[in-house]
């Protein structure tokens, strides 16, 4: 069982590196949804480029 040291030291390891971490996976997360959004938008405007030069008809 942890004795009162230890679990005070815990809470102060948990105080100073917990909230950075939280903060670095919350913002993480956020940058990952917004790459998605930007690599669907890439393939649509590579979509209507691929439409707009190829499927011409003459």
């Amino acid at each position: 069982m942890m004795n009162v040291m230890n679990a005070a030291g815990f809470v102060q390891v948990l105080a100073n590196f917990g909230f950075p971490i939280v903060i670095t996976f919350y913002l993480l997360f956020r940058f990952e949804k917004r790459l998605e959004q930007m690599e669907k938008a890439f393939h649509r405007n590579a979509e209507r480029a691929h439409r707009h030069f190829y499927d011409k008809e003459d």
